[in-house]
């Protein structure tokens, strides 16, 4: 079997360092999940001296074959490298390196028996280090691994990549180390199932389509897919620049786009959704999918349906593109009358279910207005009601909509500097306690590990404080 690289986000490893980072390139970038986190790594705080110890743990114990490590970051690079293991919950050394060359750009810790000297020609810029021989005992069976950088080349200690290679421990049940197996699986081959398909003679779109049999010959047609995700769409949607996605997919890329504070668009131009270009739903190619999936009913089990024109479905499933008019100033009028309508409906709602309204609901809209004005006393803790559950509303609307503009509100308990020597040139916030101090008192707190408040804070408590 291959190795796995346990320090993969989808294998739910975790890292420590009580070492203070600098912004944005904290220890946790070296499992990220994120393209651009991972391609940061870490590093320590301008004036962080080595040692800095780096503690890996896995869910699960693996039997640890190699570890990789690039050791450069631009012109900054760490020199000297220690791997700790964990025996009997006491960490031993298995293996070290000092006084990396300058050329060299990545390190690999494994053992003697598994080097292969050939791979290692082509790799001219990496060195290569062997475990000691004892090391076998710490790390066939291990959940934990401590790396500690000990020496630097006149810079704070940098650490670009990190990859820790080895297989599921023999002491695992069957299932958990099938289970590591499977997931490491569908990391490297996540294509896989796409592959078969091909090779059976079948187009590769289909692998979009669970419900669909392998030795099946149902040919799906091409207008029925989506133009970006090419998966079968459940509600089509002609968008301004002629292409037909599926309305799901519109909303995930608003969705997007809202997170750097741009307007719903078209994803294939890129132009904002107005009153006049907006994405309109496709009846016609609906009714004809719809059509395709009832007639060929035996493979398509889980595919959603959604037939009929129901209002109020329609209206569930409206996506962001067509709500573009209501931002426009020149739309309030027809907002106004939608809210008016739904307002006219709970008021005819409440007036009917009051026994003085009458025995008819069927009522025009004077005769509502004067039953509703005869009435008002009647119904005032109704209205009452009505207009907190409104202001609920709207202020649940407004905590989730995302704001790039707003200046966060002042705090009236935040001093206005540090809290040891009231400079106003603080940087920093303890976590613990939520003060602000500056740079030379932070080194003498630090050392003390206590705060003027006297609560504790370790130096993996304290941030770096932004001031707006």
């Amino acid at each position: 079997m291959s190795l796995i690289n346990f320090l993969n986000p989808k294998l739910k490893p975790s890292v420590e360092c009580e070492a203070v980072c600098e912004d944005g390139y904290s220890v946790s970038n070296l499992i990220a999940d994120d393209a651009e986190q991972l391609q940061r790594g870490f590093m320590a705080f301008n004036v962080t001296k080595p040692p800095v110890e780096i503690v890996f743990d896995f869910p699960k114990a693996i039997d640890l074959k190699v570890i990789k490590l690039w050791n450069s970051h631009g012109a900054l690079r760490s020199t000297a490298f220690e791997v700790h293991g964990k025996y009997e919950g006491i960490w031993e050394r298995v293996a070290y390196v000092r006084d990396l060359a300058k050329d060299v750009d990545s390190l690999t810790f494994c053992y003697q028996s598994d080097y292969n000297s050939k791979s290692s020609e082509q790799q001219q810029p990496s060195e290569t280090v062997f475990f000691f021989k004892t090391a076998h005992k710490m790390l066939s069976n291990t959940k934990s691994i401590k790396l500690t950088i000990r020496a630097t080349h006149k810079c704070p200690p940098v650490l670009r990549k990190v990859q820790i290679w080895g297989l599921p421990a023999r002491s695992l049940d069957k299932a958990d180390r099938e289970l590591i197996k499977s997931i490491w699986n569908e990391i490297t081959n996540p294509y896989d199932h796409a592959a078969r398909q091909e090779d059976a003679g079948q187009r590769s779109p289909s692998r979009s389509i669970p419900e669909l049999n392998q030795s099946s010959t149902l040919k799906i047609p091409e207008e029925f897919l989506d133009a970006i995700t090419w998966e079968l769409m459940i509600f089509p949607t002609v968008l301004p620049s002629g292409k037909v996605v599926d309305q799901s997919t519109i909303d995930k890329h608003s969705e997007e786009e809202a997170k750097w504070g741009r307007l719903p668009s078209d994803p294939f131009t890129g132009l904002e959704f107005t009153a006049h270009r907006k994405a309109i739903l496709n009846l016609a190619l609906k009714a004809r999918i719809e059509k395709f999936l009832m007639e060929n009913s035996e493979h398509f089990k889980t595919v959603p349906r959604s037939l009929g024109s129901s209002r109020v479905r329609r209206s569930k499933n409206r996506h962001a593109s067509q709500f573009a008019s209501l931002t426009q100033p020149h739309h309030t009028h027809g907002a106004y009358s939608s809210l008016s309508k739904s307002y006219r409906s709970s008021a005819t709602a409440t007036l009917s279910s009051c026994p003085e309204a009458g025995a008819t609901n069927l009522i025009d809209d004077s005769a509502m207005a004067a039953s509703y004005h005869h009435h008002l006393p009647a119904t005032s803790n109704t209205s009452t009601t009505t207009g907190n559950s409104i202001d609920q509303a709207i202020q649940q609307a407004l905590q989730k909509i995302t704001r790039f503009s707003q200046l966060p509100l002042e705090q009236p308990n935040k001093p206005a500097g540090c809290i040891k020597c009231q400079t106003p040139d603080f940087a920093y916030e303890i976590q613990t306690c939520r003060h602000l101090v500056c740079r030379e008192c932070l080194v003498s707190l630090t050392q003390q590990e206590k705060c003027i408040c006297n609560k504790t804070f370790r130096s993996s408590d304290v941030e770096r404080y932004h001031k707006l």
